[in-house]
């Protein structure tokens, strides 16, 4: 479920290049909208009572989007994580990646299923870097998920303007029972 999760995903993002530039180039969050946007894509795909933050038996915590397929009830946590990297064509801003990767782990753990969802987008990144690995294994090392840079990672190509890009990273990957209590 996470591969459908993460190509639907990197999806929204292409089929919306245009309007996320303005976003992108000021290292401005879109978690809301692309909430929204992931909710509509999911319900068009048949995916059954497909809702947004409702609140859970027992649990403080609302997920983000959660639906059924097949009688099992997934859940899905987003996060827009905007990075601090110089790219060519973006003002630089102190924006800490640290706090929105602790915020990538905190999501994970607060799954505590087998069915839970996790899914960010990283942004900007400048091109052909690779500094976005140092932090998946940083979230695989606290959280002892095993996440696959081919399976789990796609890299976008973004206009910034016209004579600049930079890469987006959408990733996707299952959580797991942390606790049972």
């Amino acid at each position: 479920m996470d591969k459908l999760i993460l190509e639907q995903t990197a999806n929204i993002i292409i089929d919306n290049k245009n309007l996320l530039k303005t976003a992108i180039r000021q290292r401005a969050k879109f978690e809301g909208w692309l909430k929204f946007e992931l909710a509509h894509r999911i319900e068009k795909l048949g995916l059954n009572e497909v809702e947004l933050e409702t609140k859970l038996d027992r649990k403080r915590a609302r997920p983000d989007i959660s639906f059924y397929k097949d009688f099992d009830f997934y859940q899905i946590e987003l996060k827009t994580c905007n990075t601090n990297w110089n790219v060519k064509g973006i003002p630089n801003k102190n924006k800490p990646i640290s706090n929105n990767i602790d915020g990538i782990i905190s999501d994970a753990k607060k799954l505590n299923s087998n069915y839970g969802i996790v899914a960010f987008v990283m942004f900007p990144i400048p091109k052909n870097d690779i500094r976005w690995r140092v932090y998946i294994e940083r979230i695989k090392n606290e959280t002892k998920i095993e996440i696959d840079y081919d399976k789990n990672c796609k890299i976008l190509e973004m206009e910034i303007d016209e004579s600049n890009t930079c890469e987006i990273l959408v990733c996707a990957f299952m959580s797991r029972v942390f606790s049972n209590w």
